[in-house]
């Protein structure tokens, strides 16, 4: 369905003195049609970054995506519209991406205008993601969080797309509200066979709709498979898990990550790795795959 090749995303800042920050480092991601790929981390890891670089909102510094065999790179203007008719984003502030100044009925049929579609159902719509005919009136301020996510959901499926991005998209609701727009999420994938990338940081929402799983820590995938919650075997893959479930707090190393994405050489876990070398420090390890389909970014494993 999407794949992205090599991909890296590096950001340039200072006026005298130039200074770079690797958002995406050399990254590779693939996602079939019909499938979860959760992409688990920390803020500040790439995460979101990663995901606006396969939905062509901005333009990866290295890579490629390839989106059901052509290359997003190689598209501009009118092409590229057409494609991004299939592609769509699910945000983690639905309030920000809703016009303030617009009624629900005028954010959700926006789509329609931009492409120029003018024989669409808007009652379709609102039947399938949960919403009622006298939601269409309102402003945002004037929605519950779960209503607003539900217009942005039926928003995104308006043109009725093949490859999601959703952006922590439960992450700022109650956890009754969230239960509701998962499983709202899993039945319009089953329904229309979509292609998701579930961007999260809580492992228990990630198991809940994960086919498979990608854990991403300073611009980098060091682990990927199916099994990565249940058998971690990178250490920071393996902090995450113990931390979750012991019910404890992460350790406070979003700095240490913001760090690390100016690093060049090494392995950017390497301060905290229990099990680090002199190697680590000097050598970035390889993403290797085992013999159980499990890629890891490890010197152990090597």
């Amino acid at each position: 369905m999407i794949e992205g090749k090599n991909l890296s995303k590096i950001y340039e800042y200072g006026f005298f003195v130039k200074h770079k920050i690797v958002a995406v480092d050399n990254v590779n991601i693939s996602i079939k049609k019909g499938e979860t790929l959760c992409l688990i981390g920390e803020s500040g890891s790439g995460k979101s970054t990663l995901g606006k670089l396969l939905l062509a909102i901005i333009k990866p510094t290295t890579g490629e995506v390839i989106f059901e065999g052509i290359n997003l790179n190689k598209l501009k203007g009118h092409e590229l519209r057409k494609i991004r008719k299939k592609m769509q984003l699910i945000p983690q502030y639905p309030d920000s991406a809703l016009n303030p100044r617009w009624t629900i009925y005028n954010s959700i049929v926006e789509p329609f205008k931009i492409h120029k579609i003018k024989d669409y159902n808007i009652n379709e719509l609102l039947e399938m993601v949960g919403l009622k005919k006298d939601h269409l009136d309102r402003f945002p301020h004037e929605l519950s969080g779960g209503e607003l996510q539900r217009a942005v959901i039926a928003r995104a499926m308006a043109l009725n797309p093949k490859f999601i991005v959703c952006d922590e998209p439960t992450s700022m609701l109650d956890v009754s509200v969230q239960a509701s727009i998962l499983r709202l999420l899993i039945e319009l994938q089953e329904e229309r066979k979509l292609s998701y990338l579930f961007i999260t940081h809580e492992l228990d929402v990630a198991k809940i709709v994960g086919h498979r799983f990608a854990v991403m820590y300073a611009g980098q995938i060091v682990e990927e498979g199916l099994d990565v919650l249940e058998d971690p075997i990178h250490p920071y893959t393996k902090l995450l898990v113990n931390v979750s479930n012991e019910d404890n707090e992460i350790p406070d190393i979003e700095l240490e990550i913001k760090k690390n994405l100016k690093i060049i050489r090494g392995c950017k876990f390497y301060r905290f790795c229990p099990n680090s070398t002199e190697k680590c420090a000097k050598e970035d390890p390889p993403l290797v795959e085992l013999d159980n389909k499990k890629k890891v970014k490890c010197h152990m494993y090597i």
